[in-house]
């Protein structure tokens, strides 16, 4: 991504917030799909497959996953981490069991543009919270731990 596009999704970022954020808090079913870099990588992660994506099991207070999911449960979002690719037969298939799926993304700002445009296509009302750090091995050879901001979280949420 050259810096000047990334630039523009970070504005698109935020319009979508503004536009879908009372959509997605009055939507009836809410999840969050939480980006798997985001696990705490100094112990062994003992996330577990969920009915939608893997489950985070409270192992590491650290972790980034498990400090947002009680955030997001605060608020009645079901927390997933995201371990498939195929985004757009999980999206489909969960509108089609709940209609009123709100949607939210924690992700690289790569990643989660295309994420919530995929949701505006089907129709759910989606949000997003980019990364703040993001050291994903496809950028620097190696992962190491990723981060977001839990008060930015918070802010949206609110």
């Amino acid at each position: 991504t050259r810096e000047d596009e990334y630039h523009l999704y970070m504005l698109e970022i935020e319009v979508a917030n503004r536009v879908n954020r009372k959509a997605f808090k009055s939507s009836s079913c809410k999840m969050a799909l939480i980006a798997h870099c985001l696990r705490d990588f100094r112990d062994n992660c003992q996330a577990e497959p969920g009915s939608i994506e893997s489950v985070c099991r409270s192992c590491e207070s650290g972790c980034f996953v498990n400090q947002g999911g009680a955030v997001l449960q605060k608020y009645g979002i079901k927390p997933c981490i995201s371990t498939t690719m195929y985004h757009k037969k999980l999206f489909s298939g969960l509108k089609k069991k709940h209609p009123e799926l709100g949607a939210l993304g924690i992700a690289c700002i790569p990643e989660l543009v295309p994420g919530m445009r995929l949701c505006e296509g089907l129709k759910i009302p989606a949000v997003g919270i980019p990364l703040d750090v993001n050291r994903c091995a496809r950028w620097l050879g190696a992962t190491d731990e990723s981060s977001f901001s839990l008060k930015e979280l918070g802010r949206l949420l609110g």
